[in-house]
């Protein structure tokens, strides 16, 4: 783990930036899944408008 952390030190700015788009991504997908299981046959609109409300409720509820 601490081999990972140095590494991650290492990278450029710019590859950083990438490493946390990728990984906001990342969890972006996971939350969308949840919603799909949860709200079978969702539009897309209002999957859109379900993760941005959990995305908010979840930055208000740290």
């Amino acid at each position: 783990m601490e081999e990972d952390w140095e590494r991650l030190g290492r990278l450029r700015p710019e590859e950083k930036v990438r490493v946390a788009i990728d990984m906001t991504d990342g969890c972006v997908s996971v939350c969308a899944d949840g919603i799909r299981q949860q709200f079978p046959g969702i539009s897309e609109d209002e999957l859109l408008k379900k993760l941005r409300e959990r995305l908010e409720w979840a930055k208000l509820n740290r």
